[in-house]
């Protein structure tokens, strides 16, 4: 073998090894994190601020909990204007994130970092009409899922959602819903799983394809359309209609914060929740 060649090998070598070797680790230090300990002042914390942490069945408790330290571990908070990051804030935000994966496989898994400002913030963009005009705009947020790498929060609105529990407002689902949204994964539960998921999705092997459960969700977000253009009363907030993204958002957060509510008012949509997120959260509430 000439030299040449065995460079060539060693040089593909190590780029295959950077290529398999950390979601490796990754996978067997996310498994190792079922087997710790929550640390009280974090439960604590958890309890308190996400309170249907408190009627979650004992199997999703224990999968919830595994799920926090391993997001605590894996990404990084960053506070924004003079904000100092507590175990409060980390754990209170890292449970509400990860109530959307009690069902569903992976951990945003390229999300680096969630920025945190005291209060709502202000971003500059630029919009893109379609006769090519493009604006400046400033806006004031509370949150934004910045990029595939980056989530911004206001903890001053995510306080309010631990005062004001059950109200469909959820900072931090909505933007962790986005996220999910353009991660792209599909419809849960998905093969080869990182973290144990609850029995309710394992024994479950069946899932149709995205392209009918996306058809489906369409035909949800049209219907929400016309009522809205009527002027007639909606169960979600109107800033639903504003395009799909938006929508799966704003269900997203009542799916987890008023569930049998959602289940009344759209059946329907309720059950295309329980498809994505492979959970049934009025069945904790009614404790079974």
């Amino acid at each position: 073998m000439s030299a040449a060649i065995a460079a060539i090998l060693a040089v593909a070598f190590v780029v295959l090894a950077g290529l398999l070797v950390p979601p490796l680790l990754r996978r067997r230090r996310r498994r190792l994190a079922f087997g710790q300990v929550l640390p009280e002042p974090l439960g604590v914390a958890i309890a308190r601020n996400v309170p249907v942490s408190r009627s979650l069945p004992r199997d999703l408790t224990r999968r919830l909990e595994g799920l926090v330290i391993s997001f605590l571990a894996e990404k990084q908070f960053v506070g924004c204007n003079g904000l100092a990051i507590t175990d409060e804030i980390r754990a209170t935000i890292a449970a509400q994130a990860c109530l959307l994966l009690l069902g569903r496989p992976g951990l945003y898994d390229e999300l680096q970092s969630i920025l945190v400002y005291p209060g709502a913030f202000w971003v500059e963009d630029e919009v893109h009409e379609d006769d090519g005009l493009v604006t400046q705009r400033r806006r004031e947020l509370s949150g934004e899922a910045w990029d595939s790498h980056r989530i911004i929060l206001s903890w001053e609105d995510i306080e309010q959602t631990a005062r004001r529990p059950a109200d469909g407002y959820n900072v931090v689902l909505h933007e962790f819903a986005h996220y999910l949204d353009a991660e792209g994964r599909g419809l849960a539960p998905l093969p080869a799983s990182p973290l144990p998921l609850s029995r309710e999705r394992s024994a479950n092997s069946r899932v149709r394809a995205i392209d009918a459960w996306h058809k489906d969700l369409v035909a949800e977000f049209e219907t929400l359309c016309d009522t809205v253009d009527r002027g007639e009363p909606t169960f979600l907030d109107p800033y639903a209609a504003e395009d799909e993204t938006e929508f799966f958002a704003v269900v997203s957060e009542e799916f987890i914060e008023c569930p049998a509510a959602l289940r009344t008012a759209h059946p329907r949509l309720y059950s295309l929740m329980r498809e994505f997120y492979g959970i049934d959260p009025v069945a904790w509430a009614e404790g079974r």
